[in-house]
């Protein structure tokens, strides 16, 4: 019993310990499962990792052809408000 005792009070220790992130979504490359929850959000409430690239489309800008699969394009109204997600 004693032993019991002993794992779970070390296992609430390390449970309080547990990091949280910063970042609305960790994700390091565009994963549109992952990314999915960013859509009814406002550009300016979201924190992404640094190393994610990120590219934010309205709807007056051409955007290049350039692809990368890894990135995050964020299709944002005139007010910032993100309508829908895209890799690419």
């Amino acid at each position: 019993m004693k032993a019991a005792s002993i794992t779970c009070a070390t296992m609430l220790a390390l449970g309080a310990c547990a990091a949280t992130s910063p970042y609305t979504v960790a994700e390091t490359r565009c994963n549109p499962a992952r990314h999915q929850q960013l859509v009814g959000m406002n550009w300016g409430e979201v924190f992404l990792p640094p190393n994610l690239s990120v590219r934010l489309i309205d709807r007056d800008r051409i955007v290049p052809a350039t692809s990368n699969p890894g990135r995050l394009n964020l299709h944002v109204d005139e007010k910032g408000w993100i309508q829908r997600i895209s890799c690419g």
